[in-house]
């Protein structure tokens, strides 16, 4: 289900843009105002005009871990050495008139590297995903703590791996300092090529469940060298085909579909700690594992009911992007499940 739709996705997105540089004009939010490179700053800030962050976030936890005993016989990491999964963290919004184009490039990106690249939609706070009458509402509570990191200075961006752009070879959108993560969308493909290309010391796998409203994730590692950063298990619930109005949603910007939306970050110290994942507290040294289960309560709806909510929770759209990571940054690898 979730592959039709993708392609169902990419072939409505497809009738409207070949390529960022060829596009037709799109249709703009109100406070739209393109910048040369195709960007829509919207008066060149993403962080303004909104406050908060979505509601109606359910609930989590995790439990388990070890490296004793010998790995289980249904463990679900590889144990051979592996490179990485490179992660798109693609900073958008319903009101963002140049974001659908954003969604078509890493489409083709999904299209060319296949399980190796994942993308993650943030809806974070700001013009672009403000809560509005007659405008869906795709914000968490998570979103904006994410983007403040990858500092993004006009939508669309994207972080790739929670790495600085300029170690990936590409020109961050902030160039004050050592610069941001957030990138512009024509970097995004360099960027994942770069990423896979890189080894990473630990392997991960994943399970997701679902009993009720509750949704149990195993998530197990294993390291293929020694890891000496902290590391953080991260488990990120997503959704699919979330229909709505989208400014540039062009030929149906009234029923667009937006996928791989945010909609929880479910693994943490505790239920209250989500934000950037469990710390991983066993041993990180090659040929050593790390089993944890983590579990969620779906909530009734996130950010209400109706057009001006996050639209409906269907079960079979959902699916669960975990990852481990140096601290809050520097994704190491990922894998991308359905919960079943």
């Amino acid at each position: 289900m979730k592959n039709k739709g993708l392609f169902i996705f990419a072939a409505i997105v497809a009738m409207t843009f070949s390529s960022c540089e060829k596009e037709t004009p799109l249709t703009a939010n109100d406070q739209f105002i393109p910048t040369a490179t195709g960007e829509d700053p919207s008066g060149g800030n993403p962080n303004g005009g909104g406050t908060g962050g979505g509601t109606g976030g359910g609930t989590g936890g995790g439990t388990g871990g070890g490296t004793g005993g010998g790995i289980p016989a249904d463990f679900l990491a590889p144990t051979t050495p592996s490179n990485r999964v490179a992660v798109l963290e693609d900073f958008t919004g319903v009101r963002c008139g140049y974001c659908p184009d954003g969604h078509v490039v890493a489409a083709g990106i999904k299209t060319a590297l296949g399980d190796d690249f994942i993308v993650i939609a943030v809806h974070a706070s700001g013009h672009y995903s403000q809560p509005s009458t007659g405008w869906p509402n795709y914000e968490t509570p998570f979103g904006d703590a994410i983007k403040n990191q990858a500092k993004p200075t006009g939508f669309p961006a994207g972080s790739m791996n929670r790495i600085l752009a300029n170690d990936l070879n590409v020109p961050p959108q902030d160039t004050a300092g050592a610069g941001g993560m957030a990138m512009s969308r024509n970097h995004w493909a360099t960027a994942a090529n770069n990423v896979i290309a890189m080894t990473s010391p630990v392997n991960i796998g994943a399970k997701a469940t679902i009993s009720g409203q509750i949704i149990t994730v195993v998530v197990d590692l294993y390291y293929t060298e020694d890891e000496t950063a902290t590391n953080n298990i991260n488990v990120a619930l997503l959704q699919d085909n979330l229909m709505g109005r989208q400014s540039g949603g062009q030929p149906n910007p009234n029923n667009y579909n937006n996928s791989h939306v945010l909609r929880a970050l479910i693994a943490g110290p505790d239920a209250t700690n989500t934000q950037w994942g469990d710390p991983v507290v066993e041993a990180t040294t090659k040929d050593s594992f790390v089993r944890k289960t983590y579990t969620y309560t779906l909530p009734a709806d996130y950010n209400g009911p109706g057009p001006d909510g996050g639209g409906a929770i269907v079960i079979d759209d959902l699916n669960v992007v975990a990852f481990v990571s140096r601290g809050q940054s520097d994704i190491l690898t990922a894998v991308k499940v359905d919960v079943e």
